[in-house]
Protein backbone atom coordinates (compact mmCIF):
# COMPACT_ATOMS: atom_id res chain seq x y z
CA UNK A 1 0.00 0.00 0.00
CA UNK A 2 1.53 3.41 -1.31
CA UNK A 3 2.01 5.97 1.96
CA UNK A 4 -0.91 8.27 -0.30
CA UNK A 5 -3.64 5.48 -0.56
CA UNK A 6 -2.75 4.50 3.65
CA UNK A 7 -3.66 8.10 4.22
CA UNK A 8 -6.47 8.50 2.36
CA UNK A 9 -7.42 5.74 3.57
CA UNK A 10 -6.92 6.59 7.39
CA UNK A 11 -8.52 9.81 6.76
CA UNK A 12 -11.85 8.47 5.68
CA UNK A 13 -11.62 5.75 8.49
CA UNK A 14 -11.50 9.00 11.07
CA UNK A 15 -13.64 10.61 9.26
CA UNK A 16 -16.31 7.84 9.49
CA UNK A 17 -15.84 7.59 13.69
CA UNK A 18 -16.12 11.54 14.37
CA UNK A 19 -19.61 11.60 11.83
CA UNK A 20 -20.72 8.09 14.14
CA UNK A 21 -19.80 10.07 17.39
CA UNK A 22 -21.03 13.65 16.56
CA UNK A 23 -24.68 11.32 15.45
CA UNK A 24 -26.73 11.17 18.91
CA UNK A 25 -28.43 8.22 19.43
CA UNK A 26 -32.17 7.90 18.77
CA UNK A 27 -34.04 8.50 22.03
CA UNK A 28 -35.72 5.81 23.66
CA UNK A 29 -39.34 6.46 23.65
CA UNK A 30 -41.82 5.96 26.73
CA UNK A 31 -43.53 2.67 25.79
CA UNK A 32 -47.69 2.80 26.35
CA UNK A 33 -49.87 0.25 25.80
CA UNK A 34 -53.48 0.53 25.97
CA UNK A 35 -56.12 -2.33 26.20
CA UNK A 36 -59.56 -1.14 26.46
CA UNK A 37 -61.68 -5.24 25.98
CA UNK A 38 -65.01 -3.31 25.05
CA UNK A 39 -63.42 -0.65 23.20
CA UNK A 40 -63.96 0.72 19.33
CA UNK A 41 -60.28 0.01 17.41
CA UNK A 42 -59.11 1.44 14.00
CA UNK A 43 -56.55 3.85 12.95
CA UNK A 44 -58.85 6.68 14.63
CA UNK A 45 -58.50 5.70 17.87
CA UNK A 46 -54.70 4.95 17.56
CA UNK A 47 -54.38 7.97 16.19
CA UNK A 48 -56.33 10.00 18.89
CA UNK A 49 -54.46 8.16 21.46
CA UNK A 50 -50.87 9.20 19.72
CA UNK A 51 -52.19 13.02 20.29
CA UNK A 52 -53.62 12.48 23.82
CA UNK A 53 -49.63 10.89 24.71
CA UNK A 54 -47.95 13.64 22.28
CA UNK A 55 -49.22 15.88 25.29
CA UNK A 56 -47.95 13.73 28.17
CA UNK A 57 -44.54 13.81 26.43
CA UNK A 58 -44.61 17.63 26.17
CA UNK A 59 -45.67 17.62 29.90
CA UNK A 60 -43.66 15.42 30.94
CA UNK A 61 -40.55 16.01 28.90
CA UNK A 62 -40.12 12.65 27.68
CA UNK A 63 -38.00 12.74 24.48
CA UNK A 64 -40.22 10.20 22.29
CA UNK A 65 -43.57 8.36 23.32
CA UNK A 66 -44.84 5.45 21.69
CA UNK A 67 -48.30 3.46 21.85
CA UNK A 68 -50.61 0.97 20.93
CA UNK A 69 -54.13 0.78 21.27
CA UNK A 70 -55.67 -2.66 21.45
CA UNK A 71 -58.96 -4.32 22.39
CA UNK A 72 -57.98 -7.84 22.37
CA UNK A 73 -55.91 -9.42 25.84
CA UNK A 74 -53.66 -11.55 23.82
CA UNK A 75 -52.59 -8.80 20.91
CA UNK A 76 -52.04 -6.65 24.65
CA UNK A 77 -50.09 -9.39 26.05
CA UNK A 78 -47.92 -10.03 22.53
CA UNK A 79 -47.32 -6.19 22.93
CA UNK A 80 -45.87 -6.34 26.23
CA UNK A 81 -43.60 -9.33 25.70
CA UNK A 82 -42.21 -8.05 22.30
CA UNK A 83 -41.64 -4.21 23.24
CA UNK A 84 -41.70 -3.78 27.03
CA UNK A 85 -43.71 -1.33 27.66
CA UNK A 86 -43.40 0.73 31.00
CA UNK A 87 -47.22 2.10 31.25
CA UNK A 88 -50.64 1.30 30.32
CA UNK A 89 -54.56 1.79 30.57
CA UNK A 90 -56.32 -0.94 30.81
CA UNK A 91 -60.15 -1.57 31.09
CA UNK A 92 -61.10 -2.70 34.97
CA UNK A 93 -61.48 -6.32 34.15
CA UNK A 94 -58.45 -6.37 31.74
CA UNK A 95 -56.57 -5.07 34.86
CA UNK A 96 -57.64 -7.73 37.14
CA UNK A 97 -56.66 -10.48 35.06
CA UNK A 98 -53.63 -9.15 34.59
CA UNK A 99 -52.25 -7.51 37.69
CA UNK A 100 -50.72 -10.54 39.39
CA UNK A 101 -49.19 -12.00 36.50
CA UNK A 102 -47.51 -8.71 35.09
CA UNK A 103 -46.63 -6.83 38.67
CA UNK A 104 -49.00 -3.76 37.35
CA UNK A 105 -48.65 -1.04 40.06
CA UNK A 106 -51.69 1.45 39.96
CA UNK A 107 -50.43 4.74 39.25
CA UNK A 108 -53.53 7.00 38.13
CA UNK A 109 -57.14 6.76 37.09
CA UNK A 110 -58.84 8.19 33.65
CA UNK A 111 -62.07 9.08 34.08
CA UNK A 112 -64.09 8.75 31.19
CA UNK A 113 -66.14 11.39 29.11
CA UNK A 114 -69.13 9.18 29.05
CA UNK A 115 -70.89 6.03 30.69
CA UNK A 116 -69.35 2.83 30.44
CA UNK A 117 -67.89 0.22 32.57
CA UNK A 118 -68.83 2.11 35.78
CA UNK A 119 -71.56 -0.56 36.64
CA UNK A 120 -73.44 -3.44 34.88
CA UNK A 121 -76.88 -4.68 34.79
CA UNK A 122 -79.17 -6.97 34.08
CA UNK A 123 -82.40 -6.08 31.84
CA UNK A 124 -85.46 -8.18 31.09
CA UNK A 125 -88.82 -8.04 29.93
CA UNK A 126 -89.82 -10.12 32.66
CA UNK A 127 -90.05 -8.54 36.29
CA UNK A 128 -87.36 -9.65 38.27
CA UNK A 129 -83.88 -11.36 38.20
CA UNK A 130 -85.78 -14.89 39.44
CA UNK A 131 -87.22 -14.67 36.14
CA UNK A 132 -84.05 -14.89 34.28
CA UNK A 133 -82.55 -18.27 35.68
CA UNK A 134 -82.14 -21.01 33.51
CA UNK A 135 -83.53 -19.23 30.66
CA UNK A 136 -80.94 -17.23 27.91
CA UNK A 137 -79.02 -14.61 29.39
CA UNK A 138 -77.37 -12.10 25.96
CA UNK A 139 -74.44 -10.52 27.10
CA UNK A 140 -71.20 -9.00 25.36
CA UNK A 141 -69.25 -8.81 28.47
CA UNK A 142 -68.49 -12.50 29.15
CA UNK A 143 -64.67 -13.03 28.36
CA UNK A 144 -63.83 -13.04 32.07
CA UNK A 145 -66.40 -15.11 33.89
CA UNK A 146 -64.06 -14.76 37.18
CA UNK A 147 -64.70 -11.10 36.60
CA UNK A 148 -68.16 -11.42 35.83
CA UNK A 149 -69.05 -13.90 39.14
CA UNK A 150 -66.69 -12.38 41.65
CA UNK A 151 -66.32 -8.77 40.79
CA UNK A 152 -70.22 -7.83 39.04
CA UNK A 153 -72.17 -10.48 40.80
CA UNK A 154 -70.65 -11.08 43.90
CA UNK A 155 -72.11 -14.17 44.83
CA UNK A 156 -75.88 -12.90 44.52
CA UNK A 157 -76.17 -15.18 41.42
CA UNK A 158 -73.70 -16.79 38.65
CA UNK A 159 -72.96 -17.33 35.03
CA UNK A 160 -73.92 -21.18 35.52
CA UNK A 161 -77.17 -20.28 36.58
CA UNK A 162 -77.93 -18.97 32.80
CA UNK A 163 -78.03 -20.46 29.46
CA UNK A 164 -74.97 -17.86 28.06
CA UNK A 165 -75.57 -16.40 24.41
CA UNK A 166 -72.26 -14.47 23.84
CA UNK A 167 -73.27 -11.45 21.62
CA UNK A 168 -70.00 -9.63 19.84
CA UNK A 169 -71.80 -6.42 19.73
CA UNK A 170 -73.11 -4.52 22.35
CA UNK A 171 -76.51 -3.56 20.28
CA UNK A 172 -77.01 -6.59 19.64
CA UNK A 173 -76.88 -7.96 23.33
CA UNK A 174 -80.09 -5.54 23.37
CA UNK A 175 -81.76 -6.46 20.37
CA UNK A 176 -81.34 -9.96 21.82
CA UNK A 177 -83.79 -9.38 24.42
CA UNK A 178 -85.96 -6.85 22.45
CA UNK A 179 -86.84 -9.67 19.67
CA UNK A 180 -87.09 -12.29 22.67
CA UNK A 181 -83.70 -14.49 21.58
CA UNK A 182 -82.57 -14.30 24.98
CA UNK A 183 -84.55 -13.57 28.54
CA UNK A 184 -82.20 -11.12 29.97
CA UNK A 185 -79.16 -9.18 28.84
CA UNK A 186 -76.28 -8.57 30.84
CA UNK A 187 -75.02 -4.66 30.27
CA UNK A 188 -73.08 -1.60 30.93
CA UNK A 189 -73.67 1.63 31.65
CA UNK A 190 -73.41 2.80 28.48
CA UNK A 191 -75.45 0.29 26.79
CA UNK A 192 -78.26 1.00 29.37
CA UNK A 193 -77.94 4.73 28.22
CA UNK A 194 -78.56 3.52 24.44
CA UNK A 195 -81.90 1.96 25.37
CA UNK A 196 -84.05 4.88 24.64
CA UNK A 197 -83.09 5.53 21.14
CA UNK A 198 -83.36 1.40 19.82
CA UNK A 199 -87.04 0.52 18.93
CA UNK A 200 -89.02 -0.93 21.97
CA UNK A 201 -86.04 -0.30 24.10
CA UNK A 202 -88.45 1.34 26.88
CA UNK A 203 -89.79 -2.31 26.65
CA UNK A 204 -86.58 -3.47 29.10
CA UNK A 205 -86.53 -3.13 32.54
CA UNK A 206 -83.51 -3.20 35.23
CA UNK A 207 -84.02 -6.34 37.55
CA UNK A 208 -80.17 -6.16 38.97
CA UNK A 209 -77.47 -3.58 39.09
CA UNK A 210 -74.01 -4.01 40.25
CA UNK A 211 -72.30 -1.60 42.66
CA UNK A 212 -70.62 1.67 40.93
CA UNK A 213 -67.18 0.67 39.97
CA UNK A 214 -63.99 3.04 40.12
CA UNK A 215 -62.37 4.72 37.31
CA UNK A 216 -60.22 2.45 34.75
CA UNK A 217 -56.44 1.90 36.10
CA UNK A 218 -53.36 3.81 34.15
CA UNK A 219 -50.46 1.81 35.45
CA UNK A 220 -46.95 1.23 35.77
CA UNK A 221 -45.22 -1.81 34.27
CA UNK A 222 -42.37 -3.33 36.36
CA UNK A 223 -39.77 -1.70 33.98
CA UNK A 224 -40.82 1.38 34.10
CA UNK A 225 -37.92 4.19 35.72
CA UNK A 226 -39.17 5.70 38.87
CA UNK A 227 -38.28 9.09 37.38
CA UNK A 228 -41.08 8.57 34.48
CA UNK A 229 -43.81 7.81 37.20
CA UNK A 230 -43.25 10.72 38.94
CA UNK A 231 -43.37 12.86 36.55
CA UNK A 232 -46.40 11.62 34.84
CA UNK A 233 -48.40 11.66 37.72
CA UNK A 234 -47.47 15.03 38.30
CA UNK A 235 -48.66 16.08 34.63
CA UNK A 236 -51.81 14.18 35.47
CA UNK A 237 -54.22 16.98 36.81
CA UNK A 238 -53.83 19.72 34.17
CA UNK A 239 -54.12 17.53 31.14
CA UNK A 240 -57.68 17.45 29.78
CA UNK A 241 -58.04 20.87 30.93
CA UNK A 242 -58.54 23.91 28.73
CA UNK A 243 -56.85 23.89 25.16
CA UNK A 244 -56.27 20.21 25.59
CA UNK A 245 -59.96 19.51 26.83
CA UNK A 246 -60.62 18.69 23.13
CA UNK A 247 -58.09 16.07 22.83
CA UNK A 248 -58.92 14.19 25.96
CA UNK A 249 -62.37 14.23 24.60
CA UNK A 250 -61.62 12.61 21.39
CA UNK A 251 -60.28 9.56 23.17
CA UNK A 252 -63.25 9.49 25.79
CA UNK A 253 -62.02 11.11 28.60
CA UNK A 254 -62.74 13.54 31.44
CA UNK A 255 -59.37 13.97 33.11
CA UNK A 256 -56.35 12.05 34.57
CA UNK A 257 -55.77 11.63 38.37
CA UNK A 258 -53.31 10.47 40.33
CA UNK A 259 -54.05 6.99 42.30
CA UNK A 260 -52.62 4.40 43.86
CA UNK A 261 -52.96 0.03 44.37
CA UNK A 262 -55.13 0.95 47.65
CA UNK A 263 -57.81 2.01 45.40
CA UNK A 264 -58.40 -1.64 43.68
CA UNK A 265 -57.24 -3.23 46.37
CA UNK A 266 -61.35 -4.24 47.14
CA UNK A 267 -61.85 -5.26 43.72
CA UNK A 268 -58.31 -7.24 43.67
CA UNK A 269 -59.83 -9.42 46.24
CA UNK A 270 -62.97 -10.01 44.85
CA UNK A 271 -61.06 -11.55 41.92
CA UNK A 272 -59.04 -13.57 43.71
CA UNK A 273 -62.12 -15.07 45.31
CA UNK A 274 -60.81 -13.93 48.96
CA UNK A 275 -64.00 -12.35 49.62
CA UNK A 276 -66.77 -13.35 47.63
CA UNK A 277 -69.81 -13.49 49.24
CA UNK A 278 -72.23 -16.72 49.58
CA UNK A 279 -75.12 -16.80 47.19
Amino acid sequence: MTLSVFIGALSAALALSASALAAPPEPKPVRFVVLLESGAGGTRAQSYLDQLLGLVADRCAWPAVASRYLTRKDAALDYIKSDRPELGLFSLGAYLALKDTHQLEVIGQAHSAAAGGRRYFVVSKAEDLAACKGQPLASNHLADPRFVDHVLFRGKTRLADYVLVDTPRPVQTLKAVIRDEARCALIDDAQLAQLPSIEDGKTLRTVWQSEELPPMPIVALPNAPREIVTAFQKAMPSLCSGDDAEVCKNVGLQGLAPAGDAAYAPLVALYRGNEIAKP
